[in-house]
């Protein structure tokens, strides 16, 4: 709403002139309640870089947190094979599925998850480390293969994407017992 200021208007040659002090403009707000402009620019202002701010990574030292979710998979292009593995604390889930066949998983298995197993998992992970791992591959564009693995915990999500059998020294341990569980699920 613009509202003009008693001030009233300036005459310059015949014409009219505004200076911009003489209209004071309003937003309504829950009925009468009106806020200055500049005040609700600087609000949304302050919202907007709240949202910037809260979408930072946040790195941590090691994965100590009980609601760390790890998940891994490969994806082919052309509707070939497609596998993902899904790891909690308390549970493995595998499915295999090949997308030209079915839209239905062809192997699909969970199993529980001993303590000492998710710890050699969590374990395997250093968080820094991961964070760090800048890779985003997509080599299924082009019909090729890309394995992808991602972090999920209460402060963070990481993900990279890469080609299909690429070993990276930095999460090797991890790889290892990834291969091992789809041998388990898929023989």
């Amino acid at each position: 709403m613009i509202r003009r200021r008693k001030s009233g208007l300036k005459r310059f040659g015949g014409s009219q002139q505004f200076k911009e002090k003489d209209y004071e403009i309003t937003i309504p707000i829950l009925n009468n309640f009106k806020v200055n402009l500049k005040f609700s620019i600087i609000i949304l202002c302050f919202f907007i870089s709240g949202l910037f701010d809260s979408c930072r990574r946040v790195e941590r030292d090691q994965l100590t947190n009980q609601q760390v979710i790890i998940q891994a998979g490969f994806v082919c292009g052309w509707g070939s094979a497609t596998d993902s593995l899904i790891i909690t604390k308390t549970e493995i889930r595998y499915a295999y599925y090949v997308p030209r066949l079915s839209s239905k998983p062809q192997i699909q298995k969970k199993r529980g998850v001993p303590e000492i197993e998710w710890t050699q998992i969590r374990n395997s992970i250093n968080a820094d480390e991961f964070i760090k791992l800048n890779y985003n591959s997509c080599n299924v564009c082009f019909d090729g293969c890309d394995e992808w693995i991602s972090v999920l915990n209460d402060l963070s999500f990481h993900k990279i994407t890469y080609h299909k059998g690429l070993k990276i020294d930095t999460i090797s341990q991890l790889q290892l017992k990834l291969a091992a569980l789809r041998a388990e699920f898929n023989p």
